[in-house]
This record gives structure tokens, C-alpha cells and sequence, in this order.
């Protein structure tokens, strides 16, 4: 049996192995209910038929990295490419530099004599942002205004193919005004990089050289997806330029270059697994160049080029990234070394949430134990989603605690405790994110 993280409830009688790939992927972790996490059901699994679970991941979460330094789990090392093919190098560029040297495009001097050099050898490059779209926000340059979604607190990304402004969390979209709608000013510009605008930019400075985008707002129509691919297979595409699409799993041996337009996107996230997350994408990225005959090269734009998450990936020192991310993890009290429970209260009204989500901190205080602490009521960091007002309280337990018994109890009293019309409480066990 072969598919995604649902496949793991597969009614196989005579279980003996189930191999989770790439088993750091946060889609493991389903987000609507029902909830569940796709590689504790594959523990308790191969507990009940007696089977081997397989974990497998150039990048492994912090928390299996940890279990494999303390002997949890038994560890096997891959430390060869297939072939013996050499790692690509990796340069880091600094982005401030570049700006004091009076360079203000998308591409540094590095990234665009590497991009001249593979396009003049007819050698394949792609070309990372992890963010869709042509501009980030829009904003008036007099009065400072800008456009926020009407149901997200979050701003709005322009789309230059259809001069429209999206949210790209509930979809809501409304056509780009020309001009400021609180002043009336015709200084009103488009901010920040996305897939769109790389690839106009690229198409500007390489005119003739083909190229293509590949990310959700591409892949949407029926085929979309697989034709991209296979035009860039077939080289018929010289440049393939995407997010996070084609950061993972894709073999293309052709591929000499890969650049990394803005490595920043994702490291100040205010979540404790944001520089995981970035070490990950940009070390699978990093592995789509020189997968064939032609030595691989990674060039990496960033405007913290100090960063751990980045110096790891530049040096290869795999250990030291994780050794770094436990030693915080463990000061600040973040898993593998505790568990963590969030519960999220949503209401149309901002009062109301907060309300409950006091009542809830107190409900849990009252029937928790020394051993466990609270945080908050606060607001969510992402808080008006999709028109509901969102406050969480974030539970604590040592880790290897049962937290589930006491969070329900709580849970149980504080229905009873509060009115359920307009409310919702959403209960995350072991979250991936407190975003």
C-alpha cells in the first residue's frame, strides 16, 4: 500500500512494515478533524501487529534526531549520494552587501554570473522563493496605508496576472486599485518578492531563455502540474523557478544551479520551529543540484547570513545545526525535552475569545498539577482567521507526561463552564506549529 499520511489506517491484517518518507514533513500532522498525527498511528500499529516502522529523512525532525541521539531509536546513516556523487557547494551571499554596492535587483553579482555561466553551458537551474504571488503587500508611499484582508489580520498579495490582491489563507481577493483608497495619492506600490515577479524579473535580464513557474497558483488548473514537470524533464524548460513545490523530491540530473532568492522567508516566524523548518527546506533544496554528471552549485540570498540554520547548511555540519537547536529548545522548555498542548479559542467577536480563553486558563489551573504549567491567554499570532478572533493557551508538561488526562478533564469542565453558541475550541496535542 502506497499513499499519503491517511494510508496509515490501511486495514492490512499481516502488517510487517510501514515506511514513513521525508518523515520531518509537517503534513503528517493533520490540522482538521479528525486529528491525528501520522507517525504516532504508525507507532501504536507496529506495536499492535509487531511489525518495524521505518522513519526516513536527509533532514529529520529535531524530535526523532534527539530519540536517535539518545538511543530511542536505532539510527542508520545514508552518508553517500547514490553514485558517489559529490554534495553541490554552497555559497552564502549577503544581501546587505550587495545593497551598500549599489545593487538593488533580486538577482546579487554572484547568483547572475552563476545564471549567465549554466545558461551559456545549456545546463538546467531552479530557482527557490518560498512565497507565491508577484509583490508580498501594497502601500501608499504618502499616507502609509496598506490593504489587509477583511477575515485575516494579515496583508494582502498583489497577483500582477490578474491585478488582483489575495489572502493566501482564506482566498478572499479584490481587485488592485491604481490608487491609494484612503488618500486618493497615485504613489501607490507593490512591495517585497514572489514567484510572479522573479520570474518577470529573470524573463527581463534572459530574454529568449525558457523558463517556467511552478507553484500553487501555476499548478492550479487540471494537469498543470505534471505538464510543468515534464516540459522541465524533457528540456524544453532551461529555468524552472517555484516555492516550496519543487524543494522535495524531484530528480532532474540536468539541474547545475540552484538558487535561493530570499533564504529569510520563513526565519522569523514567530514559531519555536521556524530555523528547523528553514534548514530543512534550504538542505532539500540544496539536493535537487548536481544530481547527474554535471558538479552541482548553490547560491543562497540572505540578509542574516550568520544565522545557524543557514551556517550549517553553507558548512554541511548537520550535527551542529541540531546540537545548536537542542541547546535552546531545551533552555526556553520547548519539545523534544517537553510536551506541549495548544488550545485555541475562536469567536466572531475579539471580547469573546478573550473571555473564554481566560475562563479557560483558569478551568486548567485549577485541576493541573505541580508539575505542569500554563502560557497565556494571548492572542494568536495569526489573530483574525478566516473572521474568527483567535486567543490560545499553551499547556506544558515534562516530556513523557501524560498530558491528554488532565486537558481533558479541563476541557470537559469548560464546556459545561461556557456558553457554546459562537465558540470554538480547537485542541492541539504535540502541535507542529503556535502560529
Amino acid at each position: 500500500m502506497i499513499g499519503a499520511r491517511s494510508a496509515v489506517f490501511a486495514p492490512l491484517e499481516n502488517l510487517g512494515l510501514i515506511v514513513v518518507d521525508e518523515e520531518h514533513e509537517g503534513s503528517y500532522k493533520q490540522g482538521n478533524s479528525p486529528r491525528y498525527e501520522a507517525r504516532q498511528v504508525a507507532r501504536q500499529r507496529i506495536k499492535k501487529h509487531k511489525a518495524v516502522l521505518v522513519l526516513g529523512s536527509a533532514t529529520p525532525s529535531v524530535e526523532s534526531y534527539f530519540k536517535g541521539l539518545t538511543k530511542e531509536l536505532p539510527v542508520s546513516h545514508l552518508p553517500e549520494r547514490i553514485g558517489g556523487r559529490p554534495l553541490p557547494s554552497v555559497s552564502i551571499v549577503d544581501m546587505r552587501a550587495e545593497l551598500n554596492e549599489g545593487n538593488k535587483s533580486i538577482f546579487s553579482a554572484l547568483l547572475s554570473s552563476a545564471l549567465e555561466g549554466c545558461i551559456s553551458r545549456k545546463e538546467q537551474v531552479i530557482l527557490f522563493l518560498n512565497r507565491r504571488g508577484f509583490a508580498t503587500f501594497v502601500l501608499c508611499r504618502e499616507c502609509g496605508a496598506g490593504i489587509k484582508c477583511r477575515f485575516c489580520a494579515v496583508s494582502l498579495t498583489f497577483h500582477q496576472e490578474d491585478r488582483s490582491l489575495r489572502c493566501h489563507h482564506c482566498d478572499y481577493r479584490t481587485p488592485a486599485p491604481r490608487t491609494c483608497p484612503k488618500c486618493g495619492s497615485t504613489f501607490f506600490r507593490q512591495f517585497g518578492t514572489g514567484t510572479e515577479r522573479v520570474l518577470e524579473e529573470f524573463s527581463r535580464r534572459f530574454p529568449g531563455v525558457p523558463c517556467a513557474r511552478l507553484d500553487r497558483d501555476a499548478a492550479r488548473k487540471k494537469g498543470a502540474h505534471g505538464k510543468i514537470l515534464g516540459a522541465f524533464e524533457r528540456k524544453e524548460v532551461q529555468v524552472l523557478i517555484g516555492t516550496q513545490m519543487i524543494a522535495k523530491g524531484l530528480d532532474f540530473p540536468g539541474v547545475a544551479l540552484v538558487g535561493v532568492i530570499s533564504a529569510d522567508t520563513l526565519l522569523h516566524l514567530p514559531d519555536f520551529r521556524a530555523s528547523e523548518r528553514t534548514y530543512q527546506l534550504l538542505t532539500q533544496v540544496s539536493g535537487r543540484a548536481g544530481r547527474g554528471e554535471v558538479p552541482g552549485q548553490v547560491v543562497i540570498q540572505t540578509y542574516e547570513p550568520e544565522h545557524p540554520a543557514l551556517t550549517a547548511v553553507f558548512l554541511g555540519e548537520e550535527e551542529r545545526f541540531y546540537e545548536e537547536e537542542l541547546r535552546w529548545r531545551e533552555e526556553l522548555g520547548y519539545p523534544p525535552f517537553t510536551r506541549l498542548a495548544n488550545l485555541v479559542i475562536a469567536a466572531p467577536r475579539e471580547e469573546d475569545a478573550s473571555r473564554a480563553a481566560g475562563v479557560l486558563r483558569k478551568t486548567l489551573e485549577d485541576i493541573f498539577p505541580e508539575e505542569l504549567s500554563l502560557k497565556g491567554p494571548a492572542p494568536c499570532p495569526f489573530s483574525l482567521y478566516k473572521g474568527m478572533h483567535r486567543w490560545h493557551v499553551t499547556a506544558v508538561s515534562p516530556a513523557g507526561f501524560p498530558l491528554e488526562d488532565p486537558i481533558r478533564e479541563g476541557v470537559s469542565q469548560f464546556r459545561k463552564s461556557m456558553p457554546s453558541s459562537g465558540l470554538r475550541l480547537l485542541v492541539d496535542m504535540d502541535p507542529i506549529s503556535l502560529l
